[in-house]
């Protein structure tokens, strides 16, 4: 069943230092409107396609997610009209989850209450800092008032549903600057956190001054301590570690990105957006001006595909539950493909098992407290 729809917006105020994602700057309204018209077009090709086809199985949409970019550079009458197109090209679900990614500096009371009243019933508020300067070093464009301001105006819009975004391992972060991040982010009470640990990537700004010799790479000893405290001061404060670097209140548990954790099929629309479809992984022209004639064209607007063997998918599928704190189930693995993971895994499952990294019982596997600090590493142990 392909139940998620990922949105990209590709649009921003400005772009932050560390970002390597698919995203323009500062373009107008009419390059807004054009861009609002093709993500239109690639929703009725997507669901032309299913209609003409039994190959995807069934579409039942329990997630769609906004994501950018900056989704909220948007008007609220823009990201609703464009709510409205994906309902009526989709099957919904009752209850299902509709999250939009919000800059702090690109909110405000009316746009919050025209997105709650159009039907997102969750947001993901990017604070990544509440200290200014932290916040200039990466370049956001809010200040930590804003960000009080718009999750405060979020509550009266009606969202019931607020997750926060926190990034640590910052040039030049000390640990009692991410202890006072966390202790601020708790006093809003939001109902998710996710947390990020700066990677400079290729490409970005952060990266030309690595280069350069003006910006040093963190110390991962220090990085692994700010994981740590924050696991203990989140979970203390009574939210579930239920994946690497998600924490939720009861319930609150992040719909969408289980999706992924699951391996479950997705669709994703919009510039530089990635898929799954049944045995395919796929991601779309990140050059605006290719996304739009393609897909202007008729057709999809994917720059590359990638067909997803048996082996690959065992492999996809072990990593990314892993990702979860509660583990891999070993059951509902055999019932999805028909082979026990102790037969295709058992040597690296014992050998990780005797380092200390993963622990298992009759029911699950899942990464320890150890293999949490050291999990890129453990998922490498499966590669194919």
């Amino acid at each position: 069943m392909i139940g998620g729809l990922y949105v990209h917006i590709p649009f921003c105020l400005a772009k932050c230092q560390y970002c390597d994602f698919t995203s323009y700057p500062g373009r107008s309204n009419e390059d807004k409107d054009t861009y609002l018209q093709t993500l239109v077009k690639e929703c009725q090709i997507y669901a032309r396609m299913f209609r003409e086809s039994s190959a995807y199985g069934e579409v039942s949409l329990e997630s769609i997610y906004f994501g950018g970019g900056t989704p909220t550079c948007l008007t609220g009458g823009q990201l609703c009209f464009l709510l409205e197109t994906i309902k009526e090209s989709f099957p919904i679900q009752i209850g299902a989850e509709i999250t939009v990614e919000g800059n702090p500096g690109t909110l405000d009371l009316p746009k919050l209450v025209d997105l709650y009243k159009g039907g997102f019933n969750r947001l993901s508020l990017g604070a990544q800092s509440f200290n200014l300067k932290e916040l200039k070093l990466l370049g956001r464009i809010h200040t930590a008032t804003e960000t009080a301001q718009a999750f405060n105006w979020a509550r009266e819009a009606g969202f019931t549903n607020i997750g926060l975004d926190l990034m640590y391992g910052l040039p030049g972060q000390a640990l009692e600057h991410w202890q006072s991040n966390l202790q601020t982010a708790l006093s809003f009470a939001p109902d998710h956190i996710s947390l990020y640990q700066l990677k400079i990537e290729e490409g970005t700004p952060f990266y030309q001054r690595l280069s350069e010799g003006s910006l040093q790479e963190f110390p991962d000893d220090l990085a692994a301590l700010m994981y740590e405290e924050a696991i203990r001061t989140l979970t203390g404060a009574g939210y579930l570690h239920y994946e690497i670097s998600n924490f939720a209140l009861p319930g609150r548990e992040s719909r969408h990105n289980r999706l992924y954790w699951k391996n479950d099929c997705y669709i994703g629309i919009g510039a530089g957006a990635s898929g799954y479809l049944p045995g395919v992984r796929y991601s779309n022209e990140t050059v605006l001006d290719n996304y739009i004639t393609l897909t202007n064209q008729g057709h999809r607007p994917v720059d590359s595909e990638e067909n997803i063997t048996t082996e690959l998918q065992l492999f996809e599928a072990v990593f990314l539950g892993l990702r979860l704190v509660e583990g891999l189930d070993k059951e509902s693995f055999f019932c999805r493909y028909g082979v026990r993971i102790e037969q295709i895994y058992g040597e690296t499952i014992s050998r990780l098992k005797e380092q200390g990294l993963l622990q298992e019982d009759s029911l699950r596997i899942a990464l320890s407290q150890k293999g949490l600090n050291l999990a890129n590493l453990v998922f490498m142990e499966f590669l194919p």
